[in-house]
């Protein structure tokens, strides 16, 4: 038989057992705890205890989700709700909206800006309007109703501004901006204190220009990737250190190029300026991704100089027109530590043969030039005709690095800020 526990021994656990975990706490404490729950969840901590029956009314964060929702008429209610019983003495640093994926557009429209628009009445410090989901359509909203002074960190996904430019050179504390598969008249001169700039899959257009312009003097990491449209003319980034540019297929400078040399049948498509390479001569560290060799070998002839560059990776855009890319690199970058080749599984561009290869002037790579890696999926041949013309502007075999990956793994090594 299992032995009788004594009656105070039986006392002693019931006590301990029975004391609230967060008794102790203050009641600032608990409202940080309930931010980190989606706002539906903070609710209904209410019927826990009488000390928390109001505590979710002074939550510093408000999280809308409409996952745990089963109709758009539900998610909208609560979230009115909630707005009208909040405290709005209290500070809101954090709000998150992710809209219902179902509904009439016209209706999520009007609620979602009413809720943009309550946040940023309460000065809040960080907004992220997420409108994610399988096969969604984007969803409007008015440029004037993400300003706000007090804001630090602006995320955006899947809408569509009005025609009006989305100014943010009044958010005079905005650190951080991601934009991503939105569609939006970008007036591309930021406030001092933006720090990182990452625009996605989105249409920045300018209803002066063909083009938008940005102007950052305190960025420090820019990463643009697969611009719709037009690619933004980079005016000023100063600061920059680290940046990551991948140009795509949709990008309407790869069909001005591929337009203009059928009609001329000369590849010297070029702009009046100098559109991306020029604003990123003073990077540290630059990825540039292109799926047309001509959309940055055209800025190279406005001859940039990157004079702070140490690490650079480039995609076969750079091998084309005898090397153009590659060589223009390693001549302009008097620092230069690491150079990286990520090449694809196939050859399926022409770049010369090695014995056609005869440069208009000889040079020698940096002396800080410690390593270049090749990422191929096999050493073939054309692989060996790039060793061989790196040998000819001083790269020792020592310091080439062959990897054999597949295509499948390409890599990019851009580090999202924290």
């Amino acid at each position: 038989m299992a032995e009788r526990a004594k009656p105070g021994k039986i006392k002693k656990v019931a006590v301990a057992g029975g004391k609230d975990c967060f008794e102790d706490l203050p009641e600032h404490v608990l409202e940080l705890l309930l931010s980190f729950l989606p706002s539906r969840d903070a609710v209904r901590t209410s019927v826990l205890a009488r000390r928390w029956r109001a505590l979710w009314k002074s939550v510093p964060a408000l999280r809308f989700y409409p996952f745990q929702f089963e109709s758009a008429k539900a998610f909208n209610n609560f979230v009115y709700k909630l707005l009208e019983h909040r405290d709005r003495t209290s500070p809101l640093l954090q709000c998150d909206i992710i809209p219902y994926q179902k509904g009439k557009q016209a209706e999520a429209h009007r609620d979602v800006e009413s809720w943009v628009r309550y946040a940023v009445s309460c000065q809040v410090s960080v907004l992220r309007i997420l409108n994610w989901g399988f096969h969604h359509s984007s969803l409007d909203l008015s440029s004037s109703s993400v300003i706000s002074k007090h804001l630090t960190v602006l995320e955006l996904y899947n809408l569509v501004f009005d025609k009006s430019p989305l100014d943010l050179l009044s958010c005079h504390a905005l650190e951080l901006l991601e934009i991503g598969d939105c569609s939006i008249n970008l007036l591309g001169i930021f406030p001092k204190s933006l720090r990182h700039l990452k625009i996605r899959d989105s249409y920045l257009y300018s209803m002066q220009t063909p083009w938008s312009c940005l102007s950052a003097p305190g960025l420090l990491t820019f990463e643009l990737a697969d611009p719709h449209d037009w690619a933004p003319f980079l005016e000023s980034l100063p600061s920059l250190v680290t940046s990551f540019i991948r140009i795509g297929e949709d990008c309407a400078d790869n069909y001005a190029c591929y337009n203009y040399l059928r009609d001329s049948g000369n590849e010297s498509c070029e702009d009046d300026c100098c559109v991306l390479l020029q604003g990123l001569a003073g990077a540290t560290n630059l990825e540039l991704i292109s799926e047309c060799s001509m959309i940055f070998r055209k800025d190279l002839k406005w001859c940039p100089v990157f004079s702070k560059l140490k690490t650079v990776l480039l995609n076969e855009w750079c091998l084309t027109a005898n090397f153009t890319g590659l060589l223009y690199f390693l001549q302009h970058t008097p620092i230069l530590e690491k150079f990286t080749l990520q090449l694809p599984a196939r050859k399926d561009f022409d770049i010369g043969s090695s014995g056609s290869y005869n440069p208009a002037e000889y040079f020698l790579v940096s002396k800080h030039l410690k390593v270049v890696e090749i990422h191929c999926s096999k050493e073939d041949e054309w692989i060996c005709q790039i060793v061989d013309i790196l040998g000819i502007h001083g790269v020792t075999s020592a310091q080439i690095s062959i990897e054999h990956d597949s295509w499948s793994s390409f890599r990019f090594s851009f580090q999202q800020p924290k």
